[in-house]
């Protein structure tokens, strides 16, 4: 009878030993080491032509920055820089009149177009990079997106069925310098609304930043805050497209590194939202500008698109492949 409770006595002694040891284990893997790695599953496609249409004009078209969104009745829209290279005396990346619409319910096969979501054409001739989210609170779809009616500023815009847009003349950049673009917003861990966008020179740090500000209703906003900086000692900010996303416990900002190269996205992990280190956590580079990530009918994808400039790639469309992640 002793001889059998000293037995079960050291099975569970052991059992303690190796529960102890498997969180001691835990606990000495780096953060690197526990977070997993996006990757592009399989191949990435052509989403759409950038052009409107064949016989829209002799003009070659381009797109850039871009979102995404689910609407209540299951269909997926696309809004984002859509335009025309610039006619003679028009600035490459300042010629934007145009911000696309487009909506499917298969991403990597049929997509049909629609009116543009704003036409800036007989106006100021430039609207940027704009993200859409649904806002609970007052059931309504906001935009955020830049705008120029006399220096690069982001406005908020309201819509009823993601097909007409108002502008609230209600702007994000008064505080900051105007480099501020490139918006993402989310629905963060304390119930507000995370809006993400690069800039350079918030809290007085002159160098490339990704920066947050947090609202409830899109019209008052608490100070931005710098959550990843980069001291690279440019007259602007170097970072574009920052996009965030939260899996398993970890965060993970996404975001284009153009100085390095334009279709490269830098993703860079921590398990703190507040706080990304560059230097100590980046994680893996991915081939794409502006990359999107969502998530439809079950399915994760990231995109790209662009870039404006003629001589890079062999379009300038999307492209959408799906995402995986792998567990090291």
């Amino acid at each position: 009878m002793k001889t059998r409770n000293l037995y079960l006595l050291l099975i569970a002694f052991m059992a303690v030993a190796c529960i102890t040891k498997n969180e001691n284990a835990d606990k000495k893997l780096s953060l690197l080491e526990r977070a997993e790695i996006p990757y592009l599953k399989g191949e990435s496609r052509k989403a759409f032509d950038a052009k409107p249409s064949p016989d829209f004009d002799k003009n070659k078209w381009f797109t850039n920055d871009h979102c995404l969104i689910e609407d209540k009745e299951g269909t997926l829209h696309w809004f984002g820089i859509n335009n025309p290279y610039p006619p003679k005396g028009k600035g490459l990346y300042s010629y934007h009149p145009y911000l696309g619409h487009l909506k499917t319910t298969d991403p990597q096969k049929e997509w049909e177009r629609l009116p543009m979501a704003l036409n800036e054409i007989n106006g100021t001739e430039y609207v940027g990079a704009p993200y859409v989210v649904w806002h609970e609170e007052s059931k309504r779809y906001a935009m955020v997106v830049e705008v120029w009616p006399k220096d690069r500023e982001l406005e908020v815009y309201w819509s009823d069925d993601l097909y007409n847009w108002e502008p609230s003349g209600v702007y994000l950049t008064g505080d900051v310098w105007k480099s501020t673009r490139d918006p993402h917003i989310m629905k963060g861990s304390d119930g507000k609304y995370w809006i993400h966008c690069v800039s350079h020179g918030v809290e007085g740090k002159k160098r490339s930043q990704v920066i947050r500000w947090k609202t409830k209703d899109f019209i008052h906003f608490e100070p931005a805050q710098e959550v990843l900086g980069i001291d690279d000692n440019n007259w602007a900010t170097l970072m574009e497209s920052p996009f965030l996303v939260e899996r398993n416990g970890l965060w993970y900002m996404f975001f284009t590194y153009a100085h390095r190269r334009y279709a490269e996205t830098i993703v860079v992990v921590s398990d703190n939202s507040d706080h990304f280190d560059y230097k100590k956590n980046t994680l893996t580079t991915m081939f794409g500008h502006a990359m999107e990530i969502f998530t439809y009918k079950g399915k994760q994808y990231a995109t790209s698109c662009g870039p404006e400039d003629k001589h890079y790639l062999n379009h300038q469309s999307v492209s959408i492949a799906e995402l995986g992640w792998l567990k090291q």
